[in-house]
């Protein structure tokens, strides 16, 4: 008797647990075309951005060169890998993904988009950045932190703010060569002057962060990770 309790108590929830499971798997089959085009709207539009420039924010390519489908988009791949990934950095904790694209910009130069990450406080730190060819090495023109939703609100979460974001870019190729570091890591004193600060980051590849996150150091380290191995990618494959 207590053998046939026990099924009977248990049945309904099997039945329940088949059928919610159904119902879930509906739901995300039928939802998923519109995440998935939300998502390759958001990677566009988060392309086009690093594609402008950061002075007068005019577009370095064409407008007719911005890709508005994944047809398009997957035309302008320059690397790809079908692990998903195109170079791994453990001294950097961070990575590069595929694919990397290239794009022409109007004077002709290349310019090459890729996608990084690398460990933040709460997880992965996501970000896109571009870098046009100068001579034979690089230049970082824009960066979009495009994930970051392990970070600490109020903290580490500040890096999706436009304002933030823009304490990382431009930065010219004797920055990069050098290695970007956040101020912090570099024992530099936050400074408002405007002029240094930029030079700082142009220049020396010292990135201000520590007055508009003030406690967060993990997160702008990941970003400065992300974009030193996307840069190293890029030198790597000249090589």
């Amino acid at each position: 008797m207590e053998k046939k309790s026990i099924w009977r108590s248990a049945l309904p929830l099997f039945v329940f647990s088949i059928i919610a499971g159904l119902c879930l798997g509906l739901v995300y089959l039928f939802a998923k075309p519109s995440i998935d085009k939300a998502e390759l709207n958001f990677k566009l539009q988060s392309i086009k951005k690093v594609l402008e420039d950061p002075i007068t924010g005019e577009l370095l390519v064409a407008s007719s060169e911005i890709p508005d489908s994944l047809k398009e988009l997957e035309e302008l791949v320059w690397r790809e890998s079908s692990e998903g990934m195109l170079a791994g950095y453990d001294s950097l904790k961070a990575k590069v993904h595929s694919p990397a694209y290239l794009f022409r910009g109007k004077k002709g130069e290349e310019i090459y988009v890729l996608e990084g990450s690398s460990v933040g406080y709460g997880g992965k730190v996501v970000v896109l950045a571009a870098f046009v060819k100068v001579g034979d090495d690089f230049r970082l023109n824009g960066i979009r932190v495009t994930s970051y939703s392990q970070e600490t609100p109020g903290l580490g979460a500040k890096i999706g703010e436009e304002k933030v974001m823009k304490r990382f870019y431009p930065v010219e190729p004797e920055g990069l060569r050098k290695g970007l570091k956040v101020n912090r890591d570099a024992n530099i004193v936050p400074t408002e002057d405007e002029k240094k600060m930029r030079y700082l980051r142009e220049h020396e590849g010292i990135i201000q962060t520590s007055d508009v996150m003030t406690g967060a150091t993990l997160t702008p380290r990941a970003v400065v990770n992300a974009i030193n191995a996307m840069y190293r990618y890029l030198k790597e494959q000249e090589g």
